[in-house]
C-alpha cells in the first residue's frame, strides 16, 4: 500500500476503523496473519516492536500482502523511525510522546502517531503540529468518558485519536460512538497465542465481528 502523508494519516485510518496489534515471534508468521486479518476485513495493523522477528518482518509483509496498511509500533529509540521506514512502514506510533522521535519521524518522512495519556501530553504535541494522537492506555486511563473530558477544551482544534489498551469486543461499541476517535487498535484479534497456534481461522473471525461491531456502532 503507498505510504499516506502525514496529513492523509487520519482520512486513511479513519477508513480502516480497526487497527490489529501484532507482536510476531516468528518472521513465518508473519504474511499468514496479515492474510488472516485480510479475510476478515481488517486492512491496518500495529506491528510491535518488541520482539526480534519484527524488523525483519517488514519487507516480508509488503511482499507477501501488499494492500495491508502496515503501522510500527512502539517506536521509542533514535534510529527506529528511519529503520521501519526504510523497510516499507506506512506509519509509526509510539505509546508516549518524546519530542526527539516525533522530529526524527518528520525528517525521514514517516507518518507518525505520538502517544498522550493527560492533557499536559495533549499540549506538549500541539506545539508539533501533529492533531492525531494514540490515546495509551485507553481503559486504565479512565476509558470513553476520560476521553470527551480531555478532549473537549481542545476539540475546537479538530484533533483525532486511535485509542489502545484494554479495548475489546465489549467495549468497542463505545469507541466507535466517538466522533474524534478515527479508529481503534486492539490486541484480542490476534493475540500472540492465536498467532503461536497458527490459528488463522479463529483471527479472521474475531477480525470479521470486531468489523460488524465497529461499522455498527459506528453508523449511528
Amino acid at each position: 500500500m503507498t505510504r499516506p502523508t502525514q496529513s492523509e494519516l487520519t482520512p486513511t485510518l479513519a477508513a480502516q476503523g480497526i487497527i490489529a496489534v501484532l507482536e510476531i515471534e516468528r518472521t513465518d508468521d508473519a504474511v499468514p496473519v496479515c492474510r488472516a486479518l485480510l479475510d476478515g476485513g481488517i486492512g491496518a495493523i500495529e506491528l510491535a516492536l518488541r520482539t526480534a522477528a519484527a524488523e525483519p518482518s517488514v519487507p516480508l509483509i509488503c511482499t507477501g500482502t501488499p494492500e495491508m496498511l502496515i503501522g510500527i509500533g512502539t517506536i521509542i529509540m533514535p534510529g527506529q523511525a528511519e529503520r521501519v521506514r526504510e523497510l516499507g512502514a506506512s506509519f509509526g506510533l509510539a505509546p508516549g510522546f518524546n519530542p526527539v522521535i516525533v522530529a526524527e519521524s518528520a525528517a525521514c518522512g514517516l507518518p507518525f502517531v505520538p502517544g498522550i495519556a493527560t492533557p499536559s501530553e495533549l499540549e506538549g504535541v500541539l506545539e508539533t503540529g501533529l492533531r492525531l494522537f494514540k490515546f495509551f492506555p485507553a481503559e486504565p486511563s479512565g476509558g470513553v468518558n476520560f476521553l470527551k473530558s480531555m478532549n473537549n477544551p481542545y476539540n475546537y482544534l479538530g484533533m483525532s485519536y486511535i485509542p489502545l489498551g484494554g479495548i475489546t469486543e465489549e467495549n468497542l461499541g463505545a469507541w466507535a460512538n466517538m466522533a474524534q476517535v478515527a479508529a481503534i487498535g486492539g490486541t484480542w484479534i490476534a493475540p500472540r497465542d492465536l498467532i503461536n497456534a497458527h490459528n488463522w481461522q479463529e483471527i479472521t473471525r474475531r477480525a470479521k465481528r470486531a468489523k460488524r461491531v465497529w461499522n455498527a456502532y459506528r453508523s449511528q
